[in-house]
């Protein structure tokens, strides 16, 4: 079997690699390749993009990645041509994604999109375009689920995958007393992202 993987952040590299080690235990034979990151080759990923200057926010640096962002679907569309993927498995990026897996679904690709676009707080007319180019979508809550399915779309929810990551070493009640928080005082966690421009603002 082969699987082309395309992430385009750092998060989505941890979960695309994730994906990446299931698969390589199912089957040791899977060919495997996309555009990811250091984890994903890790992972067994042939990468054929590397994803490390990928990370652009703000609409100036949107703009200015546009051209590159061009190139880059063109690029991947004749690797697809290429290689002839048995599959496209889309992680998270969706402005990027979504082109993408239009461009697969051109091609007959069946598209798999793990961590799709939350269409039940923004753009909830993507359902009907996830609907026209995903095969599958592999939803990380269950609301998440219910709404795709108002779109008629096929998905199953497969749960979070920070729940296989992250792993508490403390109870709430212990993390109050080791930071000095108040039981009654509202706790703000702050959470600046995956990508480099978000952390350092």
């Amino acid at each position: 079997m082969k699987v082309m993987f395309s992430a385009g952040e750092a998060s989505g590299d941890t979960h695309a690699a994730s994906v990446a080690n299931a698969l390589r235990e199912i089957d040791p034979s899977v060919d495997m390749f996309g555009m990811g990151g250091t984890l994903m080759e890790r992972a067994g990923v042939r990468i054929v993009y590397d994803i490390k200057n990928l990370g652009v926010i703000g609409i100036v640096e949107i703009v200015k990645s546009l051209p590159k962002f061009f190139k880059l679907r063109t690029y991947l569309k004749r690797v697809m041509m290429k290689e002839k993927p048995d599959i496209l498995v889309c992680v998270d990026y969706p402005g990027f994604n979504m082109k993408l897996a239009a461009v697969a679904h051109e091609l007959g690709i069946p598209v798999l999109y793990y961590i799709a676009p939350t269409i039940w707080a923004w753009h909830s007319s993507r359902g009907n375009t996830i609907r026209k180019y995903v095969t599958k979508v592999a939803s990380i809550f269950p609301f998440e689920a219910e709404a795709y399915r108002k779109y008629k779309c096929d998905v199953e929810f497969v749960g979070h995958p920070l729940l296989d990551i992250v792993h508490p070493t403390m109870t709430k009640e212990e993390a109050e007393e080791y930071f000095g928080a108040r039981k009654d005082a509202k706790k703000v966690l702050l959470m600046p992202g995956s990508r480099k421009q978000e952390v350092l603002s």
